[in-house]
């Protein structure tokens, strides 16, 4: 089978773009597929090389987010990226035609508005199967009944009617719209009136060294001995509300006043301090900036790190907001299921419903600082248990978040 993977947001190795497109590819060749990665137009020298990627798509609009622009700009941003991706992907497609499935994997509304075009015009009468993927869209859940709706801005109207616009494409079987857990799946089926498939989440492990105590026969002292090991804890990711990065320094900061004797090192990512919903700025708790086991990485990560720093973390701490990730998935839970990294994340989440699945996961209240020192503390004291739970399940997370799965889901 001959794939195209279009990606604009791989650009560099910031994020997970990299990891995630490197391990894709090289597992649909392994199984005998054809792979071309088109990336954006200013990729730097490396992934050419490393995945064989080819410049030619407009800028990234992933790259411009975040960037303080106010409405106006932001909305104008949609129109204009749709028509750079439409202006570059139909003179690309004017000499490459020859492909049976397109892969799109981070659609946003900016790429959809040029995506419906692409499909409506370029690929009217072909047979190549498009596939646009999104891990991102514009509905949340209602904290007071807990069902999906749309985000009130006009972008997620856009989306919505983009959607019911390729309806009769969809039932074709020419477009395929992904999304990456059932709870999605279901609520923009029922929003949009138009069919979505479910694809799990493919991801690479990166293998690490099994822990002495998960060797059979390990001898009580020894156990002890591992068990009285320093920890530890991390939260990978630019800091943002939805992933309650303000409710995780504050647990952390409580856990560390009670528990002052406690030998754990908290590794937290916090490039930016970030505006809640309430208006007010979330910042670092000063004893975190101040305290001896508390590390704090203000930079995106460099060439590399990102998988380092994920083999070196006893536990991830992932205390995401229910509103966004009621329907989301995170690709780091997936990576912590994977790699038999055990987690903490909240009650009522993808993560927790993935977790009971296909992980070991200490559960949180959604936005709760007191239960999330006391879920901190109870990781600690039960981690190698965990630790082999995740070990034990780390076989099925595999078989689920493959590549070879999500081609089987495609093509049956």
């Amino acid at each position: 089978m001959r794939w195209l993977i279009v990606e604009d947001a791989l650009r560099d190795r910031k994020g997970h773009w990299f990891e995630y497109l490197k391990g894709f590819a090289q597992e649909l060749r392994a199984l005998g597929d054809q792979v071309t990665v088109l990336a954006d137009r200013a990729a730097e020298p490396f992934l050419v090389e490393q995945l064989q990627v080819q410049p030619v798509l407009a800028a990234s609009i992933w790259h411009r987010m975040g960037d303080g622009a106010g409405v106006l700009r932001r909305c104008l941003r949609v129109p204009v990226h749709a028509w750079r991706t439409y202006r570059s992907l139909s003179k690309y497609f004017q000499r490459e035609k020859k492909y049976d499935v397109i892969f799109v994997p981070t659609v946003l509304v900016h790429h959809l508005l040029g995506w419906t075009s692409l499909i409506k015009r370029v690929f009217k009468r072909t047979q190549t199967r498009i596939i646009l993927f999104f891990p991102n869209t514009p509905i949340e859940l209602k904290p007071e009944t807990n069902e999906p709706a749309w985000l009130p801005a006009p972008t997620a109207k856009l989306f919505c009617r983009l959607i019911r616009s390729l309806k009769k494409e969809t039932e074709q079987g020419r477009v395929i719209l992904g999304v990456e857990t059932h709870p999605m799946r279901d609520a923009l089926t029922r929003l949009t009136c138009v069919a979505f498939t479910y694809f799990p989440h493919p991801v690479q492990p990166y293998e690490t060294e099994k822990p002495e105590t998960l060797k059979t026969g390990t001898p009580g002292s020894k156990r002890a001995e591992l068990n009285s090991m320093p920890l530890t804890f991390a939260c990978y990711g630019p800091a943002r509300n939805e992933k309650g990065s303000d409710v995780l320094v504050a647990a952390i900061e409580r856990y560390l006043r009670l528990f002052p004797d406690s030998q754990i090192k908290f590794v937290v990512q916090w490039v930016d301090d970030f505006r809640l919903p309430d208006g007010k700025m979330a910042a670092l708790p000063l004893l975190l900036k101040q305290h001896p086991q508390v590390e704090i990485v203000r930079s995106l990560f460099g060439d590399g790190e990102y998988v380092w720093r994920l083999k070196h973390a006893s536990a991830l701490l992932l205390p995401y907001r229910q509103s966004s990730y009621g329907l989301r998935v995170s690709r780091l839970a997936i990576e912590a299921m994977v790699n038999g990294i055990p987690a903490i994340v909240t009650r009522g989440t993808t993560l927790a419903e993935q977790g009971r699945q296909f992980g070991a996961m200490v559960l949180c209240e959604d936005g709760n600082v007191e239960n999330l020192a006391e879920a901190i503390r109870n990781m600690q004291q039960n981690f190698w248990r965990l630790k082999e739970h995740a070990e034990q399940q780390k076989r099925l997370a595999r078989e689920q978040f493959s590549v070879e799965k999500f081609r089987h889901g495609l093509i049956g």
